[in-house]
């Protein structure tokens, strides 16, 4: 069975072809600079993987560091929300109450109320019936489509 051609628009042609130059600049760097720098930097080939496990633990943690000092007003994260989303308001005025925490602070909080609510339905589903669980049969879904 043949597969059916698909055409590109110059918007994809374009991007398709930033990225394929893209990596063969990485791959240039990897090959020419990167590897024999490698090389010369490390004794052996365990050597060379324990310096890239550390130096890419230290990248992150300097990395992490920096979230510790931004405010959550200075990533503007009011740019990401869509104003035609009939919660744009809601969803903005939630996150107003963080605009003076840092982004590390706000983080935390966000994946505690994740952690609270997965809890929530933990202990939820430990005293809810199962004939009260809404159900949709995989032959129910079909028969929607």
């Amino acid at each position: 069975m043949k597969k059916k051609q698909v055409h590109l628009t110059a918007e994809q042609l374009i991007e398709q072809s930033r990225r394929k130059a893209e990596r063969d600049e990485n791959l240039k760097f990897v090959k020419e600079q990167f590897y024999p720098a490698l090389c010369k930097a490390t004794t052996s080939i365990e050597d060379a993987m324990q310096n890239l496990t550390i130096i890419n633990s230290v990248i992150m943690e300097k990395f992490l560091a920096n979230m510790k000092e931004v405010t959550m007003k200075e990533i503007d994260i009011y740019t990401n929300l869509t104003p035609s989303d009939p919660q744009y308001e809601n969803l903005k005025a939630m996150l107003e109450l963080f605009d003076n925490k840092t982004v590390f602070e706000a983080k935390e909080l966000f994946e505690g109320m994740k952690g609270e609510i997965t809890l929530f339905l933990s202990d939820e589903q430990k005293e809810r019936k199962l004939e009260d669980l809404k159900v949709k049969w995989i032959d129910e879904i079909n028969d929607a489509r």
